[in-house]
């Protein structure tokens, strides 16, 4: 979800020029890689979920036809190992990001559980509880540490990762942030949404329910609050992050009553840093049912997910300028809702996960922002270096139960 600083040379940095280099002479892509799909649907009373794992290349050719090469259901083994680790049951499994060596999956359930997997073998590797809820568990690019928010404690929480020495943990003493210590006025409600850092791993960005942003430096104990932005400045509950060239792009979007509906996206000048933190407001879609929920980088471009308006808008780094939309309404499926995604590593597609009939999160019913017809992960051919894409499918997921379908799916990466 980052990019480097300008003053700064990372090792993603340097994949991107190799890919541009294959892509150049023509080659094909230069490594195989998954594309991990969870599904918040319960598979047990109360609790579990899915995590349907596929071929990249298979998902990418054939959509319609793709299917996953594993399915895991977290109410069996990994299910097991948590809550005999934490003493409750997982559920909702919301958010999922790999570490920079893409050797660990983080994965977050809103049963309060951040659960350390191995990528290869698919075993955990710890399960914690980081309190009543975690929405969002970003681990920073020095894999150091991972920071979560805890939405309904309005907590921030760092974890200390160790992936090689297999040790992960927090101390509730010294790497918990208590938010409501920056709550009133234009920050009326500070619940944490999706926490990320820039690629030094220094700061990280918190984008608040209430709206506002808390910039949090990560590196010093206790955790300090050393920039802050309001309502005004940053609209309620952004979900989407991204960092390239050295600039910090995030979001504001619907599902909550507060903003049942909004789409903004902003331009985080980072150079002041740690004195202030300012925003620019680079596109909104005020005027239309539009709902803004994940961003990915494609080449130099932004992508930004509208929930509600079935699309993906591409933003120009260079000039901060919309400079085009992909429609992702076909006629078998007229209502995706799309949400989070990711790229692969090849650059050549972009992978979104979209919303089925019952959504279980991020939905507002007086609404229904996030509502859609088909559960799955869809396909986006992607040309131009990142300007132009061109929808190719998707493909389908299911939970039926009663017969109805209640698969709901959220969190998706990329294992490069």
């Amino acid at each position: 979800m980052n990019r480097h600083p300008n003053s700064m040379k990372s090792p993603l940095t340097g994949r991107l020029a190799l890919v541009g280099s294959l892509l150049l002479a023509g080659a094909g892509p230069a490594w195989p890689y998954e594309v991990w799909l969870t599904d918040q649907s319960d598979t047990a009373k109360d609790s579990g979920g899915f995590l349907h794992i596929y071929d990249g290349a298979q998902l990418a050719a054939n959509p319609s036809a793709a299917k996953p090469t594993q399915t895991i259901d977290f109410s069996g083994e990994l299910g097991k190992f948590c809550e005999d680790a934490t003493k409750k049951p997982v559920r909702r499994p919301h958010m999922l990001f790999f570490n920079a060596k893409q050797d660990h999956a983080i994965i977050s359930f809103l049963s309060g559980h951040v659960l350390f997997m191995d990528a290869a073998t698919k075993k955990a590797d710890a399960c914690l509880s980081m309190g009543k809820n975690v929405h969002a568990a970003w681990p920073t690019p020095d894999q150091k540490m991972a920071i979560a928010a805890n939405i309904a404690e309005k907590k921030f929480i760092r974890i200390r990762t160790d992936y090689a020495g297999h040790k992960f943990g927090f101390d509730p003493e010294q790497d918990v942030l208590n938010l409501t210590a920056w709550e009133g006025g234009e920050r009326p409600d500070t619940s944490p949404i999706c926490p990320i850092t820039e690629s030094s791993s220094r700061y990280a960005f918190v984008t608040l329910r209430g709206g506002g942003l808390l910039v949090v430096d990560v590196t010093v104990t206790p955790m300090k609050v050393v920039a802050t932005l309001d309502s005004n400045q940053v609209h309620p509950a952004g979900c989407g992050g991204i960092e390239v060239g050295g600039t910090m792009y995030i979001n504001s979007g619907g599902g909550w009553p507060v903003a049942p509906l909004s789409y903004d996206v902003y331009a985080l000048d980072m150079t002041n840093l740690p004195k202030s933190v300012s925003a620019r407001l680079i596109s909104q879609r005020d005027e239309r049912f539009a709902d803004s929920h994940g961003m990915a980088a494609v080449g130099r471009y932004i992508w930004s997910a509208d929930r509600a308006g079935n699309n993906m808008e591409i933003i120009d780094t260079l000039s901060n300028l919309s400079v085009g939309s992909v429609n992702l309404v076909t006629d078998a499926n007229g209502d995706p809702a799309p949400d989070l995604m990711d790229t692969a590593p090849d650059g050549q597609y972009v992978f979104v996960g979209l919303r089925g009939p019952a959504p279980l999160t991020g939905n507002d019913k007086t609404v229904n922002n996030a509502k859609g017809t088909i559960p799955g992960v869809g396909v986006i051919h992607v040309d131009a270096g990142g300007r132009v894409g061109h929808y190719k499918g998707q493909a389908a997921i299911t939970n039926m139960k009663d017969g109805k379908e209640t698969a709901d799916t959220h969190g998706i990466a990329v294992r490069k």
